[in-house]
């Protein structure tokens, strides 16, 4: 893969990442969420991950 290339995906990565912690704590200011309640998003997705992962792995349809 060209350095250009792997440059350009990083910075968009990044950007991207950046901008959805910042309209996360939008949207977190506008609901009032308790700050605990943001934590649960990542868990949840964690959790939905390792959940396909482990069918994945046992056969599971």
């Amino acid at each position: 893969m060209p350095f250009n290339r792997l440059v350009l995906i990083l910075v968009v990565v990044i950007a991207a990442a950046a901008v959805t912690v910042w309209l996360a704590m939008l949207a977190a200011a506008a609901f009032s969420l308790p700050q605990a309640a943001t934590a649960l998003v990542p868990l949840a997705l964690l959790a939905f991950v390792l959940v396909r992962l482990l069918r994945d792995r046992t056969g599971d349809s």
